[in-house]
């Protein structure tokens, strides 16, 4: 049966890839079809479906809340430590890129300040500022004056280069990258005969503040890797640059976001898939090809690339200093919500790599079955969730009762609401977990007695489906319908 498989993704490659494309966004339209109408005829089998879910959404909420207890204990021992005296001598060099098309300026300086700050000797950091071509040649050589003007000469390489696209490639932070990786590897490798194996390459966003410790706790987490050409080091990361600052409906789910994704940093280690900003070796990332110049989300999509070239022996270690970025802002508040649902709608355009990972499972039988499975179903969770938890928290105990009248009249339709009510009650542990950590990560403990605070969760039920599950499913439906979204630059402001 596999056999016939790999030979119809072989002879049929672009009906493959459509099949797929069209299944991924079908699921969750299914999902919430089967909801309303099996309301009508199945509604028993709904509600024991809605309860069940609740179950498993209390169960993720639990894990939250003590996977970021985890994560913020390993934050502070973390911190207490002097990296740089564990790093014994050793000649490790340090790439870090830092894609920039129209950002402000003031965004790469600091983010260089940052860098200048390291405990890490800057002598064997490489800065290269990876620019577009299509933001114009003179406004790129100005900035790329000023940049080189104050940092050439304060690292061990500055290096800005200047991106054309190419037939083949896509506009985005991905193609940007390979080329940029690329010309890194010029520099280091070929003309000062740098080995390869001795250079950590990190992709940074161009709003990232990287801690003093950082590059010294990364290189001596490469330096002590049994697996160190296999591994992705990985951040937690948080919107901490500017969260006071930014409304409640962008700063809510910023904060759940960065809580929630120190938890599953915690609570997976060896499965979580890298984001953002991460590190890996440039060995690796030469053996793989770079980034792939067609694929807009490149993050979780090089992990994947990776897991299959290496026959699954690919790793994610994490590095618990936090980094932090920007908030989604722009001057206006409608301004500010279009560019928050613009950058969770390509946060959710990751649903590409669902066909990718199905694909490959057949592909590649020489990984462990129960390994390619446990990838798989961590991308249908995390994408079929993103599409359809709201409406399956917030209306599936009442679509059932609302629909069919006869239901509610009996002893399960009566309680349904009820327990769900109560289930869902519980999954506040989350938010209480978000709200502590997130407060304590800021040393703004004392925040716990404003109302705001509080109030702010109020509005979950709106941001949760605006910023949540309508991105989500407009991303997963434009997949299906073949309307493949473009790259767009989240806005910065200094």
């Amino acid at each position: 049966m596999n056999d016939r498989i790999v030979d119809y993704i072989h002879y049929h490659p672009v009906r493959t890839q459509r099949g797929l494309e069209i299944l991924t966004g079908l699921v969750p339209w299914l999902i919430i079809a089967s909801v309303i109408v099996g309301s009508f005829f199945i509604p028993d089998v709904i509600a024991y479906f809605i309860i069940a879910f609740n179950i498993y959404w209390l169960y993720r909420c639990v894990q939250l809340a003590f996977y970021a207890t985890l994560g913020y204990l390993n934050i502070r021992a973390t911190k207490k430590i002097n990296w740089q005296e564990k790093l014994k001598p050793n000649s490790v060099w340090n790439i870090i890129i830092i894609p920039m098309v129209k950002e402000p300026l003031e965004l790469a300086q600091r983010n260089l300040d940052s860098l200048l700050a390291q405990s890490f000797p800057t002598k064997k950091i490489m800065v290269v500022i990876a620019m577009e071509e299509r933001a114009g040649k003179e406004f790129n050589r100005k900035r790329a004056e000023l940049l080189l003007q104050k940092y050439q000469h304060k690292f061990g390489h500055f290096l800005v280069t200047s991106h054309p696209l190419a037939p083949g490639e896509t506009i985005g932070k991905h193609s940007n990258e390979a080329y940029a990786a690329r010309q890194a590897k010029k520099t280091l490798v070929e003309k000062l005969k740098v080995p390869i194996e001795d250079i950590l390459i990190t992709t940074s966003d161009i709003d990232c503040v990287f801690p003093e410790q950082y590059f010294s706790l990364l290189t001596y987490k490469f330096l002590t890797s049994p697996h160190p050409f296999n591994n992705f080091f990985q951040a937690p990361i948080f919107m901490h640059n500017n969260i006071q600052r930014v409304p409640v409906y962008i700063r809510l789910p910023s904060i759940i976001g960065g809580i929630y994704f120190l938890s599953v940093l915690q609570k997976y280690s060896q499965r979580f898939l890298n984001y953002s900003t991460y590190s890996l070796s440039l060995r690796l990332l030469d053996q793989v090809g770079y980034w792939d110049v067609d694929v807009i989300p490149e993050d979780a999509h090089l992990y994947y690339k990776c897991y299959f070239f290496l026959k699954g022996k690919t790793y994610v270690t994490p590095v618990y200093l936090p980094v932090s970025i920007d908030a989604a802002e722009a001057g206006t508040h409608w301004e500010t919500f279009k560019n928050g649902y613009q950058q969770h709608k390509r946060w959710a355009w990751g649903a590409v790599d669902i066909p990718y990972v199905v694909k490959n499972f057949f592909l590649h039988p020489e990984i462990p079955f129960w390994d390619k499975l446990v990838k798989l179903s961590l991308a249908l969770e995390t994408h079929f969730a993103w599409s359809t938890s709201w409406f399956l928290i917030t209306l599936g105990a009442t679509i059932p009762t609302l629909l069919n009248p006869a239901f509610a009249r009996t002893t399960l339709g009566f309680n349904l609401s009820r327990t769900s009510s109560l289930i869902l009650t519980i999954c506040m542990i989350g938010a209480v977990a978000i709200t502590v950590y997130d407060l304590l990560l800021r040393n703004k403990l004392r925040h716990m007695l404003l109302p705001v605070t509080y109030l702010q969760w109020l509005l979950l039920p709106i941001t949760g489906l605006v910023l949540g599950s309508m991105p989500g499913l407009e991303s997963q439906t434009r997949l299906m319908l073949g309307k493949y979204l473009g790259y767009h630059v989240t806005e910065k402001k200094a």
